[in-house]
């Protein structure tokens, strides 16, 4: 953990809040790079109830960095192993959030570790995440893809 900032799972009050942030960043740093059919896929992904009913069933869990009280990175993990949200506010780039959000990701998989395939960590990155996850280790499983508007390279860190 970083000194600066707090990393921890959220609770039921700051799902709305966390989900926020996400859409923020991607329009912010994102959206760009998406035809409106990526744009739309995403705003319905994390505005999904299914999603919401799954952060609370416990299929979803959602960690956030904080600096005191406020929100400045969401992570989230879908089906075990899979890294499925990582955003990080402007401000807040560069600076160790997304590394300390994915590295409490990483600790709490191995913390978990059962030896039935869940002794990695996988992703798909954005064009804009692709250097970052690079940059931690992850190796790339393939080629970029692109479904529902949505581009990305499937990647893989082994823990």
């Amino acid at each position: 953990m970083n000194d600066r900032f707090q990393v921890r799972f959220i609770d039921r009050d700051e799902f709305r809040p966390a989900m926020e942030l996400c859409w923020r960043v991607f329009c912010e740093f994102d959206s760009s790079l998406y035809p409106i059919k990526g744009v739309q896929s995403f705003s319905r992904f994390i505005n999904d109830d299914h999603l919401y009913t799954a952060f609370l069933n416990g299929g979803f869990p959602v960690i956030a960095a904080y600096d005191g009280n406020e929100m400045i990175g969401v992570a989230a993990l879908r089906n075990g192993p899979h890294l499925s949200l990582l955003f990080v506010e402007g401000g807040y780039q560069h600076r160790g959030v997304g590394t300390s959000l994915v590295q409490f990701c990483q600790d709490w998989l191995v913390s978990r570790h059962t030896g039935l395939g869940d002794e990695k960590l996988t992703v798909n990155a954005s064009p804009t995440g692709e250097g970052f996850y690079h940059w931690m280790g992850f190796k790339d499983l393939g080629p970029s893809v692109t479904k529902d508007g949505i581009r990305y390279k499937p990647m893989v860190f082994y823990l």
